[in-house]
């Protein structure tokens, strides 16, 4: 294996070597010692000689296994793949940066396992594993080993010990005792379900068929996951000011799926005839549902894993069934039932950090109150909060209620719980999510080509007379499953003078019945525009202009929709070319690739190339050279001192150099 770093060269300048870049492929030097590290394998074509090493950047097949075991649950679990962080910390976790794309993502298996093989750059040895779920580890590092990349989640230190511990929840204690804190001196809720232990466990957990089971949870999580990544703000349809409408009498059930967050909070359900809604939350004849939610798996290291796991009190998947007080305006119990009548409405409210004991770190007293009807959700100054706190919509029978406690980043996933009924079409109007059309959109950085314009000669050797970003796009499903990709292209200035066509060829062909959309984005435009790209069916090929100069940093775009989903992700192979009088044209590829059907073979051989065709070997050259590379994860960063003008025509041959692995 080898393994590169940039060096950037140039010929009579004082630019020192930049240590802070990334290792990013394999390229080219004008002189090298391989011998002691490789065995050298010598093709004879035109009687010219040259190396059997391919410059691949390219590590092929390698081994990935991610788990997220520790997360508390089982089910398919969406992660991206990237060779550097891309997130930054802050006090309650981590933020997602813009300005880092991903080079691989998916789903595990329904077990929260990934097992598969993925290609990455050659000279990569970290990787960056990160989740933008609720309910699992969201950065884990891992190392590339032989090949091979290991990434699991933090075991969360074992399982909560009960204890015995004076903890409750002050919006049940008795706010007459000395410094009991002002933030919680609401009215008194009502512990009329049952009884906790000093840790919040509640002993009053249900287990009929009302409660979420194993497999209904995981998917559960996964379409939770698909509706409400946290980096991104909720989206608006579902957030909403609403308390559950019963259009039948019905019994209902409350599962507790996890939460996100540093807070102890304490949850609450109240209802109320259509109509007759509370003006304000003490109105409400609240009756306690969670004492505290956190289940300790919060954190972003494993400080402050231990330090949630320590005030934990609940586990996910935790189920209560709810009861219908007639009498509880008179603080009766009397006539209790688990049915609940028609016509009736039923809300939910967290207080935040209302539990006594609670993380290290995150101890303050906060009057924050989320709460699912409109006018009842107040912030830290007691003033009512107009806009939504919750996030509501309904997946097959489960209606899936996620809370905003705190701060307000939008992403109403800090505590998550579903409601069923019995009869399940009891509860209507919410927006329903079809889990077999809410798919996963993903856009992956490949690299950067760069093409040296002047073959079959080597020309001035700058390779930088077409230089062409590539990112792949794939829109699939919790299985993995692919329904559609996409093949971006994206060119950058340069200043070679011939005029140079830019291509590429999707080996093995698209899937039959497929639709395919051509677009471009060109320089200053904010969106792609539909356009018209020339196809050659022969060899799958798009031509994508054949003047890249005439739109010179514009973005080409070919998206594939199937009609029936595939399994294997497709890959594409740029090139440029030149068409010529007889039908044929000139093409360039990276060292070792076929040309297409409409190559003019006659240029094989000729001036410095050391082609063989009738050996299947193109784009070669005597000694260590190439006409064009690939940098496998590169960006124009990675690539700026070869786009830099300065450098035209006169960068050294020891642009990238080749160092073996180790």
């Amino acid at each position: 294996m080898y393994f590169c770093r940039v060096l950037y060269l140039p010929i009579g300048n004082n630019h020192t070597n930049d240590m802070n870049k990334k290792w990013i492929g394999v390229a080219f030097i004008a002189t090298f010692a391989l011998s002691s590290y490789l065995e050298k394998e010598v093709y004879q074509g035109h009687n010219k000689e040259f190396n059997d090493f391919d410059f691949s950047t390219v590590q092929s097949a390698t081994g990935l296994e991610v788990s997220y075991a520790h997360c508390g649950v089982e089910t398919n679990v969406y992660f991206e793949v990237y060779d550097e962080i891309p997130v930054t910390e802050n006090e309650y976790g981590y933020t997602k940066k813009t300005d880092v794309t991903p080079l691989f993502a998916a789903y595990t298996a329904d077990n929260s396992v990934y097992k598969g093989t993925i290609d990455l750059p050659a000279c990569l040895k970290k990787v960056y594993i990160y989740s933008p779920t609720f309910f699992a580890q969201n950065l884990i590092e891992a190392d590339v080993i032989n090949g091979n990349i290991k990434a699991a989640d933090e075991d969360p230190n074992g399982t909560t010990t009960r204890s015995a511990a004076n903890y409750d929840s002050y919006m049940c204690m008795d706010i007459t005792s000395q410094g009991f804190p002002n933030a919680y001196k609401d009215t008194r809720w009502n512990k009329w379900l049952g009884e906790y232990d000093g840790m919040g466990g509640i002993q009053y957990s249900f287990t009929g068929d009302l409660a979420v089971s194993q497999k209904e949870s995981s998917k559960l999580y996964t379409v939770q996951s698909q509706v409400i990544n946290i980096n991104k703000p909720c989206p608006k349809e579902y957030r909403s000011n609403y308390d559950m409408y019963l259009n039948k009498s019905a019994e209902i059930a409350i599962t507790f799926l996890g939460q996100n967050t540093c807070w102890n909070c304490s949850m609450v359900y109240y209802y109320y005839k259509e109509g007759e809604k509370p003006s304000k939350l003490d109105d409400a004849h609240v009756i306690m549902l969670f004492p505290n939610t956190q289940d300790g798996l919060w954190g972003k290291d494993q400080d402050q894993k231990k330090a949630a796991k320590a005030t934990a009190g609940i586990e996910r998947g935790t189920a209560v069934q709810l009861m219908y007080y007639p009498d509880i305006a008179n603080g009766s119990k009397e006539g209790e039932t688990k049915v609940f009548p028609a016509g009736y409405r039923i809300g939910l409210v967290i207080a935040n950090n209302a539990w006594s004991n609670r993380v290290k770190g995150f101890t303050s007293d906060n009057r924050y109150r989320s709460a699912t009807s409109e006018g009842m959700s107040i912030n830290n100054e007691g003033r009512v909060i107009n806009s939504p706190r919750t996030a509501v919509y309904k997946y097959g029978e489960f209606v899936m209620i996620s809370f905003e406690d705190f701060k307000t980043d939008e992403n109403f996933s800090d505590v998550v719980v579903t409601m069923k009924s019995n009869p399940a079409e009891a509860i209507t109007d919410i927006p329903e999510v079809d889990p077999d059309t809410k798919l996963t959109t993903a856009e992956l950085l490949k690299g950067v080509y760069a093409f040296e314009d002047l073959w079959p000669s080597k020309g001035d050797y700058d390779m930088n007379d077409v230089v062409v970003r590539y990112s792949y796009g794939k829109t699939f499903d919790k299985d993995n499953k692919i329904y559609s990709e996409s093949f971006t292209f994206k060119t950058f200035q340069n200043f070679a003078g011939n005029q140079n066509g830019l291509a590429f060829r999707i080996p093995g062909g698209t899937v039959g019945n497929a639709s395919v959309t051509c677009s471009i984005r060109k320089p200053g435009e904010k969106d792609f525009s539909e356009t018209t790209f020339t196809y050659e069916n022969d060899d799958n090929v798009y031509l994508l202009t054949e003047n890249v100069k005439e739109n010179m940093g514009a973005e080409y775009k070919v998206t594939v929709k199937y009609a029936s989903p595939v399994f294997a992700s497709s890959e594409a192979q740029p090139f440029i070319f030149k068409n010529t009088t007889d039908g044929k044209r000139w093409e360039v590829h990276i060292p070792k690739e076929k040309p297409t059907s409409k190559m003019d073979f006659s240029y094989f051989g000729q001036s410095d190339d050391a082609s063989n065709a009738g050996q299947g070997i193109y784009y070669v050259r005597t000694g260590n050279y190439l006409f064009a590379f690939f940098l496998s994860g590169a960006n124009e960063n990675d690539i700026n001192k070869l786009l830099d003008p300065a450098n035209e025509k006169n960068l050294s041959t020891s642009f990238i150099k080749v160092t073996p692995d180790g």
